[in-house]
């Protein structure tokens, strides 16, 4: 199946031809654990997951590193200035800033398993890489990229790489004083970057090193390049992360890494757009509104139901996040799992076509394939269920192949609902639930509700079907 990404860095949709034949080197910037992980950093490593599974789909073999940032993210990205937020967190929380970093990663690796996101090939963490980094800062200074402002830092001086902005049209008119970046008198060009900062006089840093410049920690954007350098290689395949990241970390992590290792360091820039509230506005966690996947949970969402949510929007998309978008989602999930809920039920399902499957499987592919369009491969997904010219056999066989692609585990729900609905309903629950149906029947809408409210109450749902009333378990 050809593959088909829109690349960042040309800015069209390009054919997917990797460095090695066969395999793909692949790197995803990860999160700053300093705090629990926001819905809109999740839809960006659903994303993630998604490209990992299509490629795995098409026979490649994927190494795949994410990176976690428990150093040098400070709270000034554009300005390379104000607080580490791994110190910040640590403050807020009242522990020390290693058990900061672990909880947070502990937490985040939850929300990863509960969105059934596959686990990265490598999980590199930027303190266990403080050496390597020291290494390319060197190499940096040594090809005469860097200088030293005292009481600051070791910074990047941008004016000496002339494709500095290539990666957002070869403009950093977005990175002018004034503008994004605050204004440092002591920087050559206002575009310049921090590789390694120096620790305060007049306090001690939770983390800090030795190096050749004094006792300090490094840049945020130095650990990307020098993770990926000794993992992947001097030249791999993919690198994404939110939109945000396209304009100043991606853009430096360029400028830092190509005088080392020859142009391009990447083949293809991967870049997802954020997630934003009805107003338009990105949710974040800087702005104040904070929605980690726990207060999904609170709400009783399986998390499925938000990745099937973002499988239905495209990666270049804004996704409007509401509970009512939540919602439909949810509903439209449920329909699926118990659709396939009946399929696995049905005791005649006959045997597998592979010529049918063939015909479903490269056409779900194929949509995810091009560019990522899993909107239109749900769509696919739909039209199965709904056909009666693919028999059972076949169609859970697609389910399984559909459940690797997307990752949505359809099959896994199914088979929970199946069991919670073979639990038999107390006695007096089934009373309540005959009760509602007599109500319905004489039009007492009231009662039925109320009747409703008390089985619900009791851990369980009425769930109405053509051969009448059924009480299922709530998972």
């Amino acid at each position: 199946m050809t593959v088909k990404l829109f690349n960042t860095m040309s800015r069209k949709i390009e054919e997917f031809k990797p460095l090695v034949e066969g395999k793909v080197g692949f790197y995803g910037c990860g999160p700053t654990v300093y705090h629990y992980a926001h819905i809109g950093n999740l839809r960006t490593m659903t994303h993630n997951d998604i490209l990992k599974r299509m490629l795995l789909e098409n026979g490649y073999e994927v190494t795949h590193v994410m990176n976690i940032t428990d150093v040098g993210h400070l709270t000034s990205d554009d300005a390379d200035s104000g607080e580490d937020k791994m110190e910040k967190g640590a403050s807020r929380d009242n522990k020390s800033v290693w058990d900061i970093a672990k909880f947070y990663t502990d937490e985040f690796l939850r929300d990863f398993d509960d969105l059934n996101l596959m686990r990265p090939t490598y999980m590199p963490h930027a303190t266990d890489y403080i050496k390597e980094q020291i290494e390319l800062v060197k190499k940096l200074e040594d090809l005469g990229f860097t200088y030293k402002i005292e009481d600051d830092g070791i910074y990047y001086d941008t004016s000496k790489f002339p494709a500095y902005g290539q990666l957002t049209g070869g403009s950093v008119s977005g990175n002018r004083a004034g503008a994004r970046v605050e204004f440092n008198d002591k920087k050559r060009n206002p575009t310049d970057f921090a590789l390694w900062k120096f620790s305060p006089k007049d306090a001690k840093r939770q983390m800090e090193w030795d190096s050749p410049w004094g006792i300090g920690f490094p840049g945020w954007h130095a650990e990307c390049s020098a993770m990926s350098m000794k993992l992947l290689g001097d030249h791999f395949d993919i690198h994404t992360g939110g939109e945000d990241l396209s304009r100043i970390h991606h853009t430096n992590e360029i400028a830092q890494s190509e005088p080392i290792t020859g142009a391009p360091w990447v083949s293809y820039w991967v870049h997802f757009s954020f997630l934003v509230d009805k107003s338009g506005e990105k949710m974040s966690k800087s702005n104040g509104e904070f929605l980690g996947l726990d207060a999904l949970r609170k709400r009783g969402y399986d998390p499925m139901a938000y990745r099937y949510l973002i499988s239905l929007g495209h990666f270049q998309t804004q996704l409007a996040f509401s509970w009512e978008a939540l919602d439909a989602a949810a509903a439209g999930y449920k329909n699926i799992v118990r659709r396939v809920a009946t399929l696995l039920q049905e005791k005649a399902p006959g045997n597998v076509d592979e010529k049918q499957f063939k015909e479903w499987h490269d056409k779900i592919l194929e949509a995810v394939s091009d560019n990522m369009k899993t909107a239109e491969a749900l769509v696919y997904v739909q039209e199965l269920l709904k056909t009666s010219e693919v028999n059972v056999a076949t169609k859970i066989k697609l389910f399984e192949f559909i459940d690797r692609l997307l990752g949505l585990q359809f099959i896994d729900r199914a088979k929970k609902q199946i069991e919670t609905e073979a639990e038999t309903a107390p006695a007096e629950l089934q009373a309540l639930a005959e009760a509602r149906t007599k109500a319905k029947t004489e039009k007492n809408w009231a009662l039925a509700d109320e009747i409703r409210a008390k089985i619900e109450s009791a851990g369980w749902s009425v769930v109405d079907t053509k051969e009448g009333a059924k009480l299922v378990k709530k998972a």
